[in-house]
Formats: C-alpha cells, sequence, structure tokens
C-alpha cells in the first residue's frame, strides 16, 4: 500500500517509514502539509500519518484536504504531542480513524495500522461496476458484458488500480510501485505494454463505458464514458 507521512521531525518520519516498508508498504515523506496536498494532484495514496503541528499549515487542515480529495475510505492516524482528552477528542471528531501519542511506541504505531488495516479490507466492496465492466475482487476475475477476460495477474491488477481511481490521472511511477513494486527489472515502458493491452481486452476505448487515455507526460487517466 501507498503511505503518505506528513511529519517535520526527519529521524521520526525516517523510523516510521522503515517500519512500514519492513511490511512491504511504499512511503512517501512530506515534511510540510502543503507539500502533501500538492502531491494529491498527481498520486493517490491509500494511508496518511500526519503530525498535528507542522511548519506550515496545520495537521487539522490536511486531514480536512485529504477527506474532501480522497474521502472517507481511506485511514488517516494523527502522531501528535498533544495528548490532553479533549485534542485527542478533537482529532477524532475533525475525521481522524486514530491517533498516537509521542513519543510514538513503535510496536503499538505498527499494531494501530494493521488494526486500520484490516477494518478497511473488510469493508471494502467486493465488486466494482463501471458501464459493461464488473471486477470480482474476492474471485481476482473481470467480465465485460458478462464474459470473463483473459488477463495475467499483472494486468487484473493494473485494471484494479484503474477502476479504483477513475478520473484521476495516475504516473507511471505510481503504477510500478503498486503493481510491481518488487520488481526492480521493469521501467515506464512496461507500463505502456500492459495498458496497450488492458485498452484491447477490456475495451477501454469508450465502447464499454470506460476511455483509459494517456496523459502526456504525466501517466494514465480512466474516465466514465458513455458507452456506444
Amino acid at each position: 500500500m501507498n503511505f503518505a507521512i506528513v511529519e517535520d521531525n526527519r529521524v521520526q518520519a525516517e523510523v516510521l517509514k522503515a517500519l512500514l516498508k519492513s511490511e512491504g508498504h511504499v512511503v512517501e515523506i512530506f515534511a510540510e502539509g502543503q507539500a502533501c496536498l500538492d502531491a494529491l494532484k498527481e498520486r493517490t495514496f491509500d494511508f496518511f500519518v500526519i503530525d498535528w503541528s507542522l511548519p506550515d499549515i496545520g495537521g487539522d487542515e490536511v486531514l480536512k484536504q485529504v477527506r474532501a480529495v480522497c474521502g472517507w475510505e481511506v485511514p488517516v492516524v494523527f502522531c501528535t504531542a498533544r495528548t490532553e482528552e479533549e485534542s485527542a477528542a478533537d482529532i477524532l471528531r475533525l475525521g481522524a480513524d486514530d491517533y498516537i501519542p509521542k513519543p510514538v511506541r513503535y510496536m503499538e504505531f505498527m499494531a494501530r495500522i494493521q488494526a486500520l488495516l484490516r477494518r478497511r479490507q473488510a469493508t471494502r466492496p467486493t465488486l466494482l461496476r463501471f458501464g459493461n465492466i464488473e471486477a470480482d475482487l474476492e474471485g481476482r476475475r473481470i467480465r465485460v458484458s458478462g464474459v470473463e477476460v483473459d488477463l495475467t495477474q499483472r494486468e487484473y491488477d493494473l485494471a484494479i488500480v484503474f477502476l479504483r481511481n477513475v478520473g484521476k490521472v495516475l504516473p507511471r511511477e505510481e503504477l510500478l510501485s503498486k503493481v510491481w513494486d518488487r520488481d526492480t527489472d521493469v521501467d515506464s515502458r512496461t507500463v505502456d505494454t500492459h495498458a496497450s493491452r488492458l485498452r484491447k481486452k477490456l475495451g477501454l476505448g469508450g465502447e464499454n463505458g470506460l476511455m483509459l487515455s494517456s496523459v502526456y507526460g504525466q501517466g494514465y487517466r480512466l474516465d466514465t464514458v458513455r458507452a456506444g
């Protein structure tokens, strides 16, 4: 999963990053809140860890914008030295899923992260439908007009990333990290090849209700359209 850590204490941020990476997650650190919000215009994250006190804008403002852009499905945890009961209640009322007091106890941090990930997995939909395309997430299969399409594992994984981010530009680097995160011998041309295959196999030229477009200098975007 893609984690965003919004924390201006570099040592603290690097420790949290190392812990999350040890579990196989992809992690990006932001020392300022606005830098994280700017990144949301181009990239997607599956989980946010936010410090309340940041050098530019408050963590509460970051949280507000994250909810506006990413919705309420994405987990958000606050790490903060403000541990009095009133502050903790404020954090949760503002829309955080949990908070962890500083100094961070690292075993507790990972346990809380894992608990939220389990909860998120349990509440995620098992079917995605757009136009004539239906993705069965439990069975790892995709059907077009009711007919199952023969896809490789990577093609399926890439298709699901697109389907979960309809309308959003996804940079090639992000697609590589989400689908080929443990492979070091692939580059952006691999994304282009697989995207081209998906266009043909799933009919992503608009005929089935979805259009996969290459965004010059950025990446790919999947949009809903009226099926022909």
